[in-house]
């Protein structure tokens, strides 16, 4: 069996050239550089300050303006939460399997965050089971949470319900993590919503979805597709009918745009990867999201 970490890695340097890949680790850099949530003492502002620190009170009573100091921090927890259900072993937009393109998202993803001497935890699973895969900073422990997401999304798997994985999270962790989720094109219905807010209070949230493949995908086409729900064959007078086609995509990317604008009312950045070769882009857009999303 082959180093999946080490697949990653080749296929960043495939995918991305080094100035990307730097891009991306100085936007983890900006993203994370915070401090931790233990307040320290106060001192005079000064001109760079973040302004939301500011201590209004303490600002009114001494006529200067103060800033709140805090106890900075060496390790930040991050958090993955990956879709291990059969419906994650299906092929995406892309025309890879959206098993592979979580593994490269997931890879970069703890990589960057080792890099940087950052913890890296997972929850997965599907509609039966969830797994919880606690904090750790190696390159072997990583390796076993890339393993994790290969042997346990598959076909034969149980469908996948990442509501029951978000609901473990919200009874469970009491820690304070950075969340990163990685799913498919779900659609974000109100009892998704409530999880949602649950979990914003105490965590900070990030989203990244893997496209699924839709009847138009030009490298699809000639193809047999099946439902990944019921294995049942797609006709093939549908995947060929034009007026088809044309109202899936429409629907397809309202609901994208939806769910987008959903996810902004609940200030959690997100961001829609196609394939392997965007995985790199992708994080890089979603962390820039979430930098400007702090301010």
């Amino acid at each position: 069996m082959g180093s999946l970490l080490t697949k990653v890695k080749a296929k960043m340097s495939i995918y991305a050239h080094q100035k990307v890949q730097g891009l991306l680790e100085g936007e983890y850099g900006s993203v994370f550089k915070g401090r931790s949530m233990d307040f320290d003492d106060l001192r005079q502002y000064v001109p760079g300050d973040d302004v939301k620190d500011i201590d209004w009170k303490a600002t009114a009573r001494s006529g200067q303006t103060l800033i709140k100091r805090y106890i900075a921090v060496r390790k930040h927890n991050i958090l993955l939460v990956v879709d291990t259900g059969r419906n994650m072993a299906a092929v995406g937009a892309s025309g890879e399997s959206k098993r592979d393109v979580t593994i490269m998202v997931a890879g970069v993803m703890g990589y960057i965050a080792q890099k940087h001497g950052d913890l890296v935890a997972m929850v997965s699973g599907d509609d039966e089971s969830t797994h919880y895969l606690p904090l750790k900073g190696t390159s072997e422990h990583l390796e076993r949470l890339l393993q994790h997401i290969e042997k346990n999304t598959r076909l034969d798997a149980p469908s996948s319900n990442l509501a029951k994985q978000l609901d473990y999270i919200a009874r469970t962790i009491r820690r304070r993590m950075m969340i990163v989720i990685v799913s498919d094109d779900i659609q974000i219905d109100e009892s998704y919503e409530r999880l949602l807010r649950r979990l914003g209070a105490q965590h900070e949230l990030m989203w990244i979805s893997i496209g699924d493949a839709g009847a138009g995908e030009e490298q699809l086409k000639g193809k047999e597709l099946y439902d990944i729900g019921d294995n049942t064959q797609i006709p093939a007078f549908l995947l060929g009918h034009k007026k088809v086609i044309e109202e899936f995509i429409v629907v397809s990317q309202q609901q994208t745009t939806e769910n987008q604008k959903q996810l902004g009312r609940l200030r959690i950045s997100s961001q829609r990867v196609v394939g392997e070769a965007d995985a790199v882009t992708g994080l890089f857009k979603l962390l820039e999201k979430q930098r400007y999303a702090r301010r």
